[in-house]
């Protein structure tokens, strides 16, 4: 007399089946990350006047920032610190949605902050802004950030960003 197996699956069909059901259901999972993709979340803004004010009271050389700062810029970063080392300010700005542009100063061990900030980049020339010459570097990177730098008054200034030097260069003339 021959026995039917249906109805009665055997293991392999079992695993077959649930391989298929999850192979479905990760398609489907892939297709719908795909398709609802939302944008990419901004960082919040930061309100940096605060920090800017305290900076400016206490530090001993002329704490920069832009003013006025222009419309669609968001700052995004803010870090100050007094160490013994030195005193260290940094601003980082979010402008055109998606480029960066940032300034650091510190008035201490001005060499070594530089190395350590500037390691992966070269010279690149010079930029004349308001009669003031600026150090003009650039990233070894495929998509490099450019820098200007200057000491001046016992302080470093570092004005980086993904921008081109023209972009730079407008920003340092916004700073007070």
């Amino acid at each position: 007399m021959a026995t039917s197996t249906r109805g009665n699956p055997s293991l392999g069909d079992i695993l077959r089946s649930v391989g298929v059901l999850a192979g479905v259901i990760a398609a489907i999972a892939i297709v719908f990350n795909l398709l609802n993709d939302p944008e990419p979340r901004l960082p919040d803004p930061v309100d940096y006047q605060p920090a800017l004010e305290v900076a400016r009271a206490e530090y001993g050389y002329d704490v920069l920032a832009p003013e006025p700062v222009p419309d669609g810029w968001r700052a995004t970063s803010v870090d100050f610190a007094q160490e013994a080392s030195g005193d260290r300010w940094r601003l980082g700005f979010l402008i055109d949605g998606e480029q960066f542009i940032g300034l650091e100063q510190t008035d201490g061990e001005i060499e070594s902050y530089r190395d350590d900030r500037l390691a992966n980049f070269h010279p690149d020339g010079e930029s004349t802004i308001d009669g003031v010459t600026w150090e003009r570097l650039v990233e070894d990177d495929d998509q490099p950030d450019r820098v200007l730098v200057r000491v001046d008054g016992g302080a470093l200034t570092i004005v980086r960003g993904t921008v081109s030097y023209e972009r730079l260069e407008e920003f340092v003339t916004m700073l007070r």
